[in-house]
């Protein structure tokens, strides 16, 4: 494994949910709520009489909480310019740094980042920053399996096992 491990990606929403779901609750639960209450509100119209208007707003509400996150996630994305900037940085044995495009850059020592969890798309890096909750770097920004590797091993030796 190297001393320093690099990385790049072009930003997408599915990073930022990956990122709302490893770290809001609400977001996490919010599908399968929708679901529980669109199931709930099916029994209830084909299942009792006198039901329709109560079975209707279940459903309307069911589908409202199911889209809000993923709709709420694309506008806020597409709506600011500087979300969707290409991301590159690197990490070592010293910090993690992050640049997006020539507007923005940070070095974060190891001591700044309390904890970390891995998700399907990658990894999400908790901070003590009040203004950022989280940091998202997808499995897709390294180079090679072995980077990936080697990005995990730093995580795990800095900031401990993932949650």
């Amino acid at each position: 494994m190297s001393n320093c491990v690099d990385f790049r990606w072009a930003p997408s929403p599915a990073d930022w949910r990956a990122s709302l779901r490893a770290m809001v609750p609400m977001f996490k639960w919010a599908p399968w709520f929708a679901l529980v209450l669109a199931v709930f509100s099916l029994v209830l119209l084909l299942g009792f009489e006198d039901t329709l208007p109560v079975a209707l707003f279940g459903l309307v509400c069911a589908l409202v909480i199911g889209f809000m996150e993923p709709v709420a996630v694309w506008w806020r994305f597409t709506s600011d310019e500087m979300i969707s900037r290409t991301v590159t940085g690197s990490a070592d044995a010293r910090s993690f740094r992050m640049a997006v495009g020539n507007a923005v850059r940070e070095e974060i020592v190891w001591e700044e980042l309390p904890g970390w969890t891995e998700t399907r798309q990658g990894f999400v890096l908790e901070t003590l920053d009040e203004g950022a909750t989280s940091l998202s770097v997808p499995h897709r920004a390294f180079a090679s399996d072995e980077d990936l590797t080697s990005f995990r091993s730093l995580l795990e030796e800095h900031i401990g096992p993932a949650k």
